[in-house]
């Protein structure tokens, strides 16, 4: 071949290419050999190609639609199977997006995994009254405080229930083989106005007390909490009605046959209700939670001390308090309690009232007579998240991180905290070595490792205006260090 074919060859071999390229992207696969062919056509006609281009790059055309036209009807078919896939089971599978579950096609029927594992460690010391023989009678502790697991969801959509259990918890560890029904109910929430519950459920009282044990501020409740079932209506056996009539504010009125100073004789149902009202989002400002809200219960309690089950807020101690004064038989204990809170971005101040009546004692200072605590708190999520406040139920939930901890750099949410308690149950005359007085400091760091961790640090110092005697040493502080790891769902 001379340089003058070679040059003729080339510039045929750069026509055929650009020509058939063109003719591919400019036409849509059906069209394309079509296209391809009538060109060749042109060209072996003006004699630019031989018939053996013409020939070979008719069948290679022909072999790229091809191609093209298999691998497009495969991207047809499969997608439209994954979208009869997703449409078939649109409806079934995980029930929340932080949550194991399933539920019916249509949506009415689920079910819900739920549990939740905290594992303390605690460290005390003791400040010795002056001359009291320095004895530790305070024991370290390193225990599983709470182990519960259970399921929730709903029937039909309009019942709703819930059943969890407490595994071989004693209070101080796993000692306890036993598995206590912690909660058990059924609400019929047809109108979330007016939802009627019944079963084993907590007490329409007291803000600190209905926020969930995942969710609370600090490792423990304050004073008025720790005589659960006394003090504060806790988990207890009844019928409920509550709900929220408008958004910002909600209501409980109960009947419960009480788990505290009752017997056969006065066994009568305890009366139990609460109010509360975000006074911000009634407004319509959704920036700022503006909480209050109150507590009342009114019921016969038998005759009994167990109002001096005072227990300081590190749990080391249950019993610094006590009077000489005994509740009479059929007494009316009334329970009433005040709460607040005011949260704003990433800060929130916090606190309640509580007064506990005895209507009839006996005794030194006979007649009625009261406990009297209150707790005020404040706290700082350093990473800047929000308070999360559940305008239906009056409460605070989970603080849920800007950005989860990873390897890659995330924080997780960082949360400081301080707590001032006080303890009055001056009413009452003080048994020996006992007090009528205390106050406790707690300060608190959290961390919030993601939607279902969480990390705590606190250090509790409960100071006895008397002192107090455990075993035969007398305190008048005791200090607390604790840690918790915690993980729920």
């Amino acid at each position: 071949m001379n340089r003058s074919d070679k040059k003729i060859f080339a510039a045929k071999s750069v026509v055929i290419a650009v020509a058939t390229l063109c003719a591919s992207l400019s036409a849509p696969v059906f069209a394309a050999t079509d296209d391809v062919k009538s060109l060749m056509d042109l060209l072996l006609k003006k004699g630019v190609i031989t018939q053996s281009d013409y020939d070979q790059h008719i069948k290679a055309a022909e072999e790229a639609a091809e191609n093209r036209e298999f691998k497009e009807k495969r991207i047809d078919k499969d997608v439209a199977k994954a979208n009869e896939f997703l449409l078939k089971n649109k409806d079934a599978g995980q029930v929340m997006k932080n949550g194991i579950g399933i539920q019916s096609a249509d949506g009415a029927n689920t079910i819900q995994l739920m549990g939740r594992l905290h594992m303390d460690y605690r460290s005390y010391s003791s400040g010795y009254a002056t001359g009291a023989t320095e004895k530790d009678n305070l024991t370290d502790a390193l225990d599983v405080r709470r182990a519960r697991i259970g399921v929730r969801g709903q029937i039909e959509k309009d019942f709703k229930y819930e059943i969890q259990g407490t595994y071989g918890m004693a209070d101080n560890g796993m000692s306890d083989s036993s598995t206590i029904v912690d909660i058990a109910f059924v609400d019929y929430a047809a109108n979330p106005a007016a939802i009627f519950r019944a079963g084993k459920f907590k007490m329409p009282f007291s803000l600190e007390q209905l926020t969930s044990s995942n969710n609370i501020d600090f490792m423990e409740r304050s004073f008025a909490n720790q005589n659960e079932g006394e003090y504060v209506p806790g988990k207890e056996t009844g019928v409920m009605l509550h709900g929220s009539p408008v958004a910002g504010a909600s209501y409980g009125l109960a009947f419960s046959r009480g788990r505290a100073n009752k017997n056969a004789q006065y066994d009568g149902a305890d009366f139990i209700g609460r109010g509360t009202t975000n006074i911000a989002k009634l407004m319509g400002r959704d920036d700022i939670v503006t909480h209050l809200g109150i507590g009342y219960s009114s019921g016969k309690v038998k005759s009994a001390t167990s109002y001096a089950s005072a227990r300081d807020e590190s749990r080391a101690f249950s019993g610094f308090f006590g009077g000489t004064e005994a509740v009479s038989a059929g007494a009316t204990r009334t329970r009433s309690d005040v709460e607040y809170a005011i949260a704003y971005g990433p800060y929130k101040a916090q606190g309640e009232f509580f007064q506990i009546g005895y209507s009839d004692t006996t005794g030194t200072n006979a007649g009625s007579n009261a406990v009297k605590m209150n707790y005020n708190e404040l706290l700082w999520n350093i990473t800047g998240e929000s308070h999360n406040y559940n305008n239906a139920n009056g409460t605070f939930g989970w603080i849920k991180p800007n950005n989860k901890f990873t390897s890659n750099g995330g924080l997780g949410a960082w949360q400081l905290g301080v707590r001032l308690s006080d303890f009055d149950g001056s009413d009452f005359t003080p048994a020996a070595g006992k007090t009528a007085k205390a106050t406790s400091m707690t300060a608190g760091l959290n961390w919030y490792v993601n939607d279902n961790v969480r990390f705590m640090l606190n250090y509790v110092e409960t100071k006895y205006d008397d002192s107090v005697t455990i075993g035969t040493t007398k305190l008048d502080k005791i200090k607390a260090l604790m840690l918790r790891s915690q993980i729920s769902f």
